[in-house]
């Protein structure tokens, strides 16, 4: 005869998995709104302790992550949609042209393959690619909204009853209270850092990239989130902005514009803000924060780099936490 907690288990098992089943398709979503509630906590508490009212405090720290999420996205889908009816076989075909002026730079090799590539054959071949990406960016800027609308929902609702749930979560976890402490104490240690850092770098960054080329006739609000979007992919991030911004100039005769966004963007913003500046606001963050966490800078950013990688935009939250949570269990372990 089935015991009667063996019997429990197995029904607590089963549940288990349909409620897996149910809300597979929001995952994601919930914990990424998890993870911006503990990332946001110390905003959220600041709205507590003025207000006294956690249905006030929940709304006002979702308001303001939703303006932050939202405002961007929606300017850069209005600029998207106007590049895109700017872009024609005719303005394609005189980049190129241009740009084959500067193959005499490059090894004999790779001259040699671009050269094949880029015949007049090829010209809507790529017109039509440069639309396709295009209209692929667009579509999957709709399905981001809606995954932004679900996590600002479920954000709201995190924040509203996290308190309950924390509680609740403590009182069926097999941790003991303490480290049950320490390990969403590390990972709000980390999360605030990581958003915070991020947010303020790449908001810098495209602040100095948008002021500087707005000089130059393009449209500096709209550069400016494209290329603080763009910061956020490491390494190559910064030159998905302005070597096309610099090949178009050039193609343009505007040679020496062309040149002074190029050096300005690799010497200033790569260098100096990337390089100087980000680890001198992590710093601060980290002072205001009151963190105590010790994680290696090269440590965090690979942890973004394969968030990046493995769940597209909203890696930057998953890969920190993911590895601040496992090495929160390694150091348990190291105690043991």
């Amino acid at each position: 005869m089935i015991k009667s907690n063996t019997f429990i288990n197995i029904i607590f098992l089963i549940a288990t998995y349909f409620v897996y089943i149910t809300y597979k398709p929001f995952l994601i979503d919930i914990v990424i709104a998890i993870l911006l509630s503990i990332a946001l906590f110390n905003i959220e508490k600041f709205f507590y302790d003025k207000f006294n009212n956690k249905y006030i405090s929940s709304s006002l720290i979702t308001l303001f992550l939703a303006t932050l999420l939202f405002t961007p996205l929606f300017y850069f889908i209005s600029g998207a949609t106007d590049l895109v009816h700017a872009i024609t076989p005719e303005s394609i075909k005189m980049v190129i042209n241009k740009a084959k002026t500067l193959f005499e730079y490059l090894p004999n090799i790779v001259a040699q393959k671009l050269q094949q590539f880029l015949v007049s054959d090829n010209i809507q071949a790529i017109y039509n690619s440069i639309a396709k990406i295009l209209g692929t960016l667009t579509a999957k800027s709709a399905v981001f909204l809606k995954d932004m609308t679900l996590i600002i929902i479920f954000f709201f609702f995190v924040n509203l009853y996290g308190k309950e749930i924390l509680e609740f979560i403590k009182k069926v976890s097999p941790l003991d209270e303490n480290k049950a402490n320490i390990l969403f104490k590390d990972t709000q240690e980390v999360m605030g850092l990581v958003f915070y850092s991020t947010l303020i770098t790449s908001i810098f960054e495209g602040l100095l990239f948008g002021v500087f080329v707005q000089f130059y006739g393009f449209d500096g609000i709209f550069f400016s989130v494209m290329y603080a979007f763009a910061s956020l992919i490491p390494v190559i991030g910064g030159a998905i902005m302005w070597l096309p911004m610099s090949l178009y100039l050039y193609a343009n005769g505007d040679s020496e514009s062309a040149i002074q966004i190029a050096l300005y963007s690799i010497i200033v913003i790569s260098i100096i803000a990337d390089t100087f500046i980000k680890p001198l606001i992590i710093k601060y963050i980290k002072l205001e924060l009151k963190n105590s966490i010790e994680l290696n800078p090269l440590l965090i950013f690979f942890s973004i780099v394969a968030g990046l990688s493995s769940f597209g935009f909203w890696g930057v939250v998953l890969g920190p936490a993911i590895t601040s949570v496992f090495i929160s269990i390694l150091k348990f372990y190291n105690k043991v």
